[in-house]
C-alpha cells in the first residue's frame, strides 16, 4: 500500500520508526523524538519562519525544558540532513526571528509501506541522542543546566606507540601540548571571569514582611535590570497566600528567588524546616500567558515537595 511521505534533502521522513531514511542510498538514521517532531513541524510548512516559542510549544507542548533544547535539536537535524550552522543550506537560522526549513529541499514522496518500515534486523548504528538534565544550584543563583551526552570517539594511540618517533622527540611534543593547553587554560579562565563580571545577579528582596514563612527574592542582572517583579506577585499573591498558611501550620520556611528574561521565567525555592530542606528549580516559558496554569505549577510543584520533606520527631 502506498503512502505520502515527506522528503528533506533525500532524507524521507519515518516517523513511526523514529529514523530518517536516505532515497538513494538507503542509509537509516535514528533521531530523538523531539528531533524527529521538529523536521516534521518544519516539512510540513517550509519556506515559513517559525519562531522561537511557536516551535517550542508545537514540539514540546508547554513542557518546562533546558534553556538550549530548542537550538540543540536545530544542531541535530543539521548534522543529520547533511548542512551544518556556518553554511544553513537547508535550516536558515533567522536572527530574531526563529528558524525556516529551505523549501528547495523538500518534497513529498510515495512509497509502498514495506520499502519504508524498517527490517527486522537493522544494522544502522543510533545517532546519538541528546539527554537534558536539570542541575541543582546554589539558591542565590538559580540556573538550568543542559548536559548532552553523545558516544565517545575512540581514544587516540599514545605518542609511544607512533613509529618514525624518538624518545627526545616525544618528550618535546608532550612539553609543547603542555605549554600550549596552559595558555588555552588561561585564555578560557580570562573570558569566563570577564563573562561572569557582566552577568552577575544581585538578589533583592520584595514584599518583606507581607508573609510570615516566605521570603521573596527579585534576581536583577546589574548590566541588563528586569522589571518583572512587580507583574510575577500580582500573578501570584492568592497562591503564596494559601501556601504561608500551608507552611505556618507545618513550620516551614520558604525562600523564593526568580529571573525573568522576555518570556522565560526562572523559579527556584528553597524549603527549610528544623530537619530538612528541599530545593526546586523550574525554567517557565510563556509565563505570562495564562496566570491560572503559572498558579496551578506553583502550588503543585511547591506541595509535592513539602510532601518529600522528613518529618521532624519531637526531642
Amino acid at each position: 500500500m502506498n503512502k505520502r511521505y515527506g522528503s528533506v534533502n533525500n532524507w524521507l521522513i519515518d516517523l513511526p520508526s523514529g529514523s530518517i531514511l536516505h532515497l538513494v542510498t538507503g542509509e537509516r538514521k535514528r533521531l530523538g523524538e523531539y528531533q524527529l517532531k521538529l523536521l516534521h513541524i518544519l516539512m510540513q510548512e517550509a519556506g515559513r519562519i517559525f519562531t522561537r516559542e511557536e516551535l517550542t510549544n508545537l514540539v514540546w507542548e508547554r513542557r518546562v525544558i533546558g534553556n538550549n533544547s530548542l537550538p540543540n535539536a536545530i544542531h541535530a537535524l543539521r548534522a543529520a540532513l547533511e548542512d551544518d550552522g556556518k553554511t544553513q543550506k537547508i535550516i536558515r537560522t533567522i536572527p530574531r526571528k526563529g528558524y525556516l526549513l529551505e523549501a528547495e529541499y523538500c518534497c513529498f514522496v510515495e512509497k509502498e509501506e514495506t520499502e519504508v518500515s524498517e527490517p527486522e534486523a537493522d544494522d544502522a548504528s543510533p545517532a546519538p541522542e541528546l539527554t537534558e538534565s536539570l542541575k541543582p544550584v546554589e539558591p542565590n543563583a538559580p540556573e538550568v543546566a543542559e548536559t548532552l551526552i553523545y558516544d565517545a570517539p575512540p581514544a587516540p594511540a599514545p605518542l609511544a606507540s607512533t613509529p618514525g618517533i624518538s624518545r627526545a622527540q616525544r618528550w618535546i611534543v608532550l612539553a609543547l601540548l603542555l605549554l600550549l593547553s596552559f595558555f588555552l587554560s588561561m585564555i578560557l579562565a580570562s573570558r569566563l571571569a570577564l563573562h561572569n563580571q557582566s552577568n552577575t545577579l544581585a538578589a533583592q528582596e520584595i514584599q518583606a514582611n507581607v508573609y510570615s514563612n516566605i521570603r521573596l527574592y527579585a534576581l536583577d542582572n546589574e548590566v541588563n535590570p528586569t522589571k518583572a517583579e512587580d507583574q510575577l506577585y500580582g500573578k501570584l499573591k492568592g497562591t503564596l497566600y494559601a501556601l504561608n498558611q500551608m507552611l505556618k501550620s507545618q513550620s516551614v520556611t520558604m525562600d523564593v528567588y526568580f529571573f525573568s528574561e522576555n518570556q522565560t521565567l526562572n523559579y527556584t525555592f528553597s524549603l527549610h524546616s528544623r530537619c530538612d530542606e528541599k530545593q526546586l528549580v523550574m525554567t517557565l516559558y510563556h509565563w505570562r500567558i495564562d496566570a491560572q496554569n503559572l498558579n496551578n505549577l506553583i502550588l503543585r510543584e511547591t506541595r509535592r515537595k513539602l510532601g518529600e520533606m522528613a518529618t521532624c520527631k519531637d526531642s
